[in-house]
Parts: C-alpha cells; structure tokens; sequence
C-alpha cells in the first residue's frame, strides 16, 4: 500500500507552512523565505545515494538549474505569487515487497500521468523504515500558465491513480471497494514510529470489543487506558486523555473497517439495540456543517480553460446548445440514403474541417493520411489507402494520457456535426473510407456524449462498445510493446470471475471469448507470475487463534441477534476440551491467563444443558 500526502509552498503568512523536508513543522514565512525552502527541498531530492538505490527524474525540466526553471516558468505566466510549488509524497509500507526500483517507477508514472505539461521533480529514498518518494510540482503549467489546483478532489485522483499503480504492480492497498477514507499524514506517518493514539485506540477497541459485555463494562475498559468516552444514542466520541480532539467511532470506521462503526461494536459485544425513530429524526433534523471546499479536478479547471479560449461555454440553463446550421446539416445527411451518403463524405469531411477550424478547436495543421504498408513478400498486393484523420479539439494523446479513465465509442462521421461548439473534450479519428468516426472521451462524459450524439436509448450498446474497441486498441498495445522487446506474447485460458480480477488490479491484457464460454487472455511475459497469483490465488491455511477468533465472533453476533448473552466456562483442561470439540454446535475456546495449561470457552445459552452434560463425564473421571 501507498499512502499519498501533500503540502503547499506558499506566499501567506495566514496559513501553516506543513514540513521541512516532510517531517519538521516550520514557522509562517514571507515569499523570499518560501523561495528558499522550495531550493532547500528540491536540493534535498537531488542529494540521493545511487549505491543504496535511490534515484531521481526531473519531468519538462533538467536536473541542474531545476529551481531556477521553475521560476522562469512561474514569471513567464506572471504566477510568481502565492503557492509556487507542491510538495507530494508517497509512502510506501515496510510490509510491501517493492524495490526502490519499483517504488521509482510508480512514481514517475503518477507524476506523468497526474501532472502532464507541468515541471515535476520524482526522488525515491531509502533513509527510513520504508521506501517513500518526493514529488514536487512546480505551480504553473508550461503551456497554459494555469496553476495546478490543491484540494480535497485533486488529492483524491492522486490517491487513486496511486492505488491504480500499486494494484498493477502485485501490491496491496486499502480495501477499493470500501468507503473507507484512509488515513490522514499525521496518523500515518506517527503509526509507522509506533507513536499515533488512533491506531492504539483501534487496537484498544478490538481489545474491548474481545472481553466486553456491556455499555458501562465498555466506557471502564476505555477509561482505565486513559481515554475519555461520551456515549450518545447516536455516536461515541472517544478522546485520549491530553489530546485536543477526540474521534466519534464512526469516522474510525470509515478509516479503519466497518467492525468499528458504533453498531457493529455493540453488535460484537451483544447488546446492541437500534435507536428510535424519534432519535434519528432528532439526529436528521440537526445542523450539519457543509463542506465548501473546492469538489473540482484539474481535468475540470483544464476544460474550463479550453471552453473559455474557445468560447464554447454551456448555456446557462444547461441544456445543449446547437447550431441551426449544423443541426439542420445533419438532419440532411441522416436522411440521405447509404448509397448516396458514400460520395458526400468527401464533402462533409471538409465541412467539418472548415466549422472546427472556424470555431478555434484545430490547429493549423488539421489532419493527416496513414498509409496502409504492403510487405515486400506481397508486391502484387494492391496498395491500399487507409485514411486516418484526426480530429476534435483535443489531441488523442492528450487524452488518453491524462488522469481519468476514458471512453471510446465509434459512431456514422455526420454525427461529428452535432459536437461542434459543444462544451465536451474529445478526440476523433474519421475513416473515409467507411464513413465512420471513432470518438474517445473521459468516461466521466459519457452520457453527455450519448445526449449530444442523441443516442440516448443506446447507452447500453455504447458501454459495450466502448469495452470492445478498448480491448482492441490494448490488444495492438501490447503487441507493439512485445516486438520492442523481442518477445511473444504470453496466453493463458481463464473465466469470468478471474477476468474480473484481473480488471480490478488494472492489469493490462487482451481478451478474447472462447466457444465454451472461457476467454483466452494475452499480456506480456514479464506479467505472468502476477497474473498466475491473482486468479491462482494460495489458500491460506487457518491457524487455530484465527479459527477460535472467527468462532468466536460468530457466537456474538448470534447472542446479539437473539438478544441472549453468551455462556462461558472457565479453567477447563485439555481432555474437557477434546470432549466439546466433537459437539454439533460452535464452542470457542482461548487460554486462561492465569494458567496457560486451562481453557476458558464461550457457547450459546441455548446450548448450556449440552455441555453441561458433555463436561460431567470428563468431571466424573477426574474424581474417579
């Protein structure tokens, strides 16, 4: 797992500056003062020991005048004020197998993938416990002069794209399918030296989850550890004693797992019982703080950039705004006949040429034609052409290449007509040929691309579109990246569940469906021990703690949903418990704590008869 954190060098005196080199709290400083903290750190980052293997790449910028670009570029734009540089980082579990090599790689490739057309500097060390990277992003992008963005959504695609990285490189991350918020930098970093509250509170909860039975036998558990508890219909709100904030258990749920929400706790401990329907209403019915933070992506600032140099704004009202121009040429060119239609693409083609170079969305250089190669083995073969012209008012590359997951759908050319001057990103390449446009968009788009399309009613057709010509361009993908190496692509038969898996660490492969319902995966060599282990996964073998522990925690929930307490026998021997291991119904045993040769054991109140009656042989024997 990697956990991703972030600080801002910035001109204002009004906000913290977080850390000297991620660890040090430092006093507010003026501009010049921060000018030189950001040479200090990107001086640091420079100062690697490529022996032990840490390493360093400098992005859109070189390695040894690096502060002094970033500043160029910063006045070039007049962006010379305020936050002039972020300082991300990236921590990667001691308990992670990855190399500083590995660590490395994730990191550039979160940089060019989060920061493309900025100047960022990616360092990998190796001086604590665990592998980490600095990653500093210089404020101002080179091509637009717009700055990068800071807030809650930008650090929450970095996350992401991190986890992305991390799962299509056979390491662990927190839970993707969880709500879980991970943890904050504070906690993080204090965790791993042993030193945070709230990992020692999470481990004091399943403690007192363990050998608690009820409310008051909860709150003095906690208390002697010296924590403050406010036990509340709806919450419970837990200080350490001597901190400033406390944590409702709910929000540690959302950072730890769901075992520690207030319910499943008092599920656990078997008392629990839902509140009223007066208590939550009273509880809707209070004042929640909103949050006012920035909820945009830089993807969303990049658009409206793009937008606004283009004045292709939405309307005001939301609602799609066409051209009669347009709306009525393609209404002509829908009705046309399929063989009249294959002589006026010629037509439409420099029609949309001349209405998107109108409207500022290409370049000068507004298409081009790839040929088709014949081999030399073939020379009788006819040479055909094969026209490919890119168009859009984005570059594929561009595109693809940015954060966000994209989608691709091919639809008739005439359709382009009805996307001019419309406030949506996207590229396309025309086929003259067949009359058809392959139009890729962020995903985020897509049923905004099925309105203006109108093809609405279709939005089911266009996801599996959308999966099929991605699979096609991976497919080339991957076989383009093989023959760069020399190698062969590596196949391997596979079902659905293990096709799902494999999607859901982002490994890159092709797929092709098999008669019998199987698929036939292909992905390249180097690949093949991570896939192996993902869809072969080891079964792990239960030990006899874990086996009691899940027991155990089964008898609770079934006390809990039957509103019994559980039973429990004390100080029984090896024998005894031999005897109630052949029993038909779940018994949990754990050692005693005062004598480790004796067993203590819980079981059902329904069940107490049964073991009673098991334990007075084993009873009458001893006293024989």
């Amino acid at each position: 797992m990697a956990y991703i954190g972030q600080v801002s060098i910035r001109d204002d005196s009004h906000m913290e500056n977080a850390i000297h080199y991620i660890a040090k709290e430092e006093k507010a400083l003026n501009l010049e003062t921060f000018k030189s903290e950001l040479n200090h750190r990107l001086e640091h980052l420079h100062n690697i020991n490529t022996a032990i293997g840490e390493r360093i790449s400098c992005i859109n910028c070189s390695a040894t005048q690096t502060y002094k670009e970033f500043e160029n570029m910063r006045k070039a734009f007049g962006q010379d004020k305020g936050v002039i540089a972020h300082h991300y980082f990236q921590s990667f579990q001691k308990d992670d197998e990855v190399t500083p090599e590995l660590a490395h790689q994730i990191g550039v490739e979160l940089a060019r993938k989060m920061f493309p057309d900025f100047q960022v500097v990616v360092a990998t060390h190796t001086d604590r416990e665990h592998l980490h990277n600095h990653i500093i992003v210089n404020s101002c992008n080179i091509l637009t002069g717009q700055k990068w963005y800071s807030n809650k959504k930008s650090l929450s695609d970095i996350r992401k794209e991190s986890d992305k990285l991390c799962l299509k490189n056979g390491l662990s991350i927190i839970d993707t399918k969880s709500k879980y918020k991970g943890i904050d930098r504070t906690t993080y970093q204090l965790g791993l030296q042993g030193k945070s509250w709230k990992i020692q509170l999470v481990k004091d909860l399943e403690q007192a989850a363990k050998y608690c039975h009820s409310k008051d036998e909860f709150i003095r558990f906690l208390t002697e550890r010296d924590y403050t508890v406010r036990y509340k219909d709806i919450h419970i709100t837990i200080t350490k004693n001597g901190e400033k904030k406390g944590i409702r258990v709910d929000t540690l749920a959302k950072q730890f797992g769901e075992k520690f929400t207030k319910e499943n706790l008092e599920k656990t401990m078997g008392y629990y019982q839902p509140p009223s329907a007066e208590i939550v209403e009273q509880y809707k019915s209070e004042p929640k703080h909103s949050d006012t933070s920035e909820a945009k992506s830089n993807w969303e600032y990049y658009e409206q950039f793009v937008f606004k140099k283009t004045k292709c704004l939405p309307s005001v009202s939301g609602k799609i705004v066409r051209k009669k121009e347009t709306e009525s040429m393609f209404k002509k060119m829908e009705s046309v006949t399929p063989e009249k239609k294959t002589g006026l693409y010629r037509i439409l083609f420099f029609v949309l040429i001349a209405l998107s170079s109108f409207n500022g969305h290409q370049k000068k250089k507004k298409y081009k034609i790839v040929k088709q190669t014949i081999p030399e083995s073939k020379p009788d073969t006819i040479r055909q052409v094969r026209p490919y012209i890119p168009y859009g008012n984005i570059s594929y590359k561009k595109m693809t290449e940015s954060a966000g997951e994209n989608f691709t759908v091919k639809v008739s050319m005439e359709r382009l007509l009805l996307l001019i001057n419309q406030p949506i990103l996207y590229a396309a390449s025309i086929n003259r040929q067949t009359g058809t446009a392959t139009i890729t968009i962020k995903e985020k788009d897509k049923d905004f691309l099925a309105e203006l399309l109108n093809l609405m009613e279709y939005k089911g057709r266009l996801v599996e579109q959308n999966e099929k010509l991605s699979n096609q361009v991976m497919y080339q993908k991957l076989k383009e990246a093989a023959q760069a190496e020399n190698q062969k692509l590596t196949y391997l038969i596979v079902n659905h569940e293990q096709i799902q898996k494999l999607k859901e660490h982002y490994i890159d492969f092709a797929y092709f469906e098999k008669e019998d319902g199987k698929y036939n995966i292909a992905f390249l060599p180097e690949k093949t021990e991570l896939i192996k282990s993902l869809i072969y996964p080891k079964k792990k073998v239960e030990t006899e703690q874990q086996r009691n522990a899940r027991i155990y925690a089964g008898l609770k929930k079934a006390a809990a949903e039957s509103g019994q307490k559980l039973q429990y026998r004390t100080k029984l021997t090896a024998e005894q418990l031999k005897v109630l291991e052949s029993l038909s119904f779940p018994v949990a045993h754990f050692r005693n704590s005062e004598d480790k040769s004796l067993y203590n054991i819980a079981f059902e109140k329904k069940n107490e008869e049964a073991v009673k009656a098991a334990l007075s042989g084993t009873e009458l024997k001893q006293k024989l």
